[in-house]
């Protein structure tokens, strides 16, 4: 809406800031040719608000009898006279132009308070504060209402929310049983698979020793019908023997008495049997052990098996026989093998393996194999490679000493002390000193003090009997920048690739 361009009366220089400032932000508004929006009314209400709120103390005083609050003032259109109209909380209107002037007047001293409200030429609309406080009641009635729908609406939402977490919660559980129990039930299927196993094989073992039993029976009745033959032709010789059902029926409950006294004896064998399945592992390996001889090898072909689900589950490189290479040197009149780390060894006859010892020779090397637990040599053959005169004469002067001297010092800690020591074996050909702490015997405290000294060059701990807070503090050592390793559970020969890696060894 276009409005008239006036001034506030009165001087440039005697006009307060704060009105000259909103009579300026007025005249912004009211430069389009159109009346103001409800949004732009709103905005001149508040920003009134703000600008003349200083003015209120100074107001207070011009206006004693009739004191005026511009926190109350609202602004509005006048569709008839398309002007801008202020209303005061009393409910008198007035032009906002002329109310800005009279309101500088005052304040400056020019008229009295008597003279304000007389130049203002108001008229009275008592019925707005009214209406207003109508619209207000209704608004707050409106807004209630809505909260009470909103609250409703959150507690509901909340109830479904907690019935649905339950519910969850509860699905969680059961899937959690149902995944153990499906766990248990695998276990027990692998457990009656591997019962089944032992039983056909106890059975067939039975089986076999039946067969044997009654082989050997056989064989005994056989034996005492021909010295009853041999006696009886001896006394009847040249005589005719009558028929006489005595002897027959005798010799019925004899051997009547012989299938009892062979079906007591087996029964007797089967209740030791059930009896020796009570005895523990180690007694039964011990005796699988006592048991082995030439006759029965082709019997003990299985045990592969069993070493090889033993390496499975432990993840170790068990293996009885160890494949090297070496050759031959003579002192005193008596062969010694020496292997590629210069160690020396005795050969028996066994360990010719069928090679005859006339047929031995210095000149060439020889593979062989050697068993890890008790170092028995056992030679396979000669091999298509030459041995130089260099060759032989370092093996000949060579001692127990370090191939070569690096003077480092490692510390594994592991339960598993014959890989360890294994292991050892290898690393002392290069001057490496191994210690060895075993998680079983040594307190943790112990080992935890061990590990932070730092004398060690390089640290490997095997995981598996380890100390939660062993592992804990080797990483710890790790991020650290100390030369440490964690693995699951290293054979002998991984542990030397860790120790030889870690401290440089292979790349010479």
């Amino acid at each position: 809406m276009k409005f008239k361009k006036q001034c506030v009366l009165g001087d440039k220089d005697k006009i307060v800031p704060e009105i000259k400032e909103f009579d300026r932000f007025v005249k912004k508004m009211s430069t389009s040719d159109s009346l103001l929006s409800r949004h732009q009314l709103t905005k001149l209400t508040q920003t009134g608000q703000v600008i003349l709120r200083p003015l209120q103390s100074r107001l207070n005083e011009k206006l004693p009898n009739r004191p005026l609050n511009l926190s109350l003032i609202v602004y509005k259109n006048d569709l008839r006279l398309r002007q801008l109209h202020v209303i005061l909380p009393t409910g008198e209107v007035a032009e906002v132009y002329q109310y800005l002037s009279q309101l500088n007047a005052l304040l400056t001293g020019v008229i009295s308070e008597h003279d304000f409200y007389d130049n203002l030429m108001m008229k009275s609309e008592p019925s707005v504060q009214v209406k207003t406080a109508d619209k207000l009641t209704r608004a707050n009635q409106s807004l209630k209402q809505r909260i009470r729908q909103l609250t409703e609406t959150k507690i509901q939402l909340t109830s479904q929310y907690e019935n649905a977490q339950a519910q969850s919660k509860q699905q969680l559980n059961q899937l959690v049983i149902s995944d153990k129990q499906n766990q248990e039930l695998q276990l027990k299927i692998k457990q009656l698979e591997q019962k089944i196993k032992d039983y056909q094989f106890e059975f067939a073992k039975q089986k076999e020793e039946m067969g044997f039993i009654r082989e050997q029976i056989r064989i005994k009745q056989t034996k005492q019908k021909r010295k009853k033959l041999v006696k009886q032709a001896q006394a009847t010789e040249h005589v005719c023997p009558k028929l006489d059902d005595k002897f027959f029926k005798e010799k019925i409950a004899s051997l009547q008495q012989q299938v009892v006294k062979a079906q007591q004896e087996l029964q007797i064998y089967r209740k030791q049997r059930s009896s020796s399945l009570q005895v523990s592992r180690s007694e039964k390996i011990r005796q699988l052990t006592s048991e082995l001889d030439l006759t029965c090898i082709d019997d003990y072909h299985p045990l592969l098996r069993l070493v090889h689900k033993y390496n499975e589950l432990v993840a170790e490189d068990l293996v009885l026989w160890q494949q090297m290479q070496g050759h031959f040197v003579k002192v005193d009149n008596q062969w010694q093998f020496i292997d590629q780390n210069g160690q020396a060894y005795e050969l028996s006859e066994l360990s010719l393996n069928g090679i005859i010892s006339e047929t031995l020779t210095t000149n060439y090397y020889y593979s062989a194999r050697q068993r890890s637990d008790t170092g028995y040599i056992m030679l396979i053959r000669q091999l298509n490679k030459q041995v130089t005169n260099g060759q032989i004469e370092n093996h000949k002067n060579e001692t127990d000493t370090p191939i070569r001297l690096v003077n480092k010092q490692v510390l594994i800690i592991s339960w598993w002390g014959e890989t360890v020591k294994n292991a050892a074996k290898k690393l002392n050909y290069f001057g490496i000193e191994v210690v060895w702490l075993d998680p079983s015997d040594i307190s943790n405290d112990k080992i935890m003090h061990e590990m932070n000294k730092v004398q060690y060059d390089f640290e490997l701990i095997v995981m598996r009997g380890a100390h939660h807070e062993t592992v804990t503090a080797a990483h710890r050592l790790r991020r650290s920048g100390r030369l440490v390793k964690v693995a699951n559970n290293p054979g002998a020969s991984a542990m030397f690739d860790y120790v030889s890696g870690a401290l440089g060894l292979t790349d010479d």
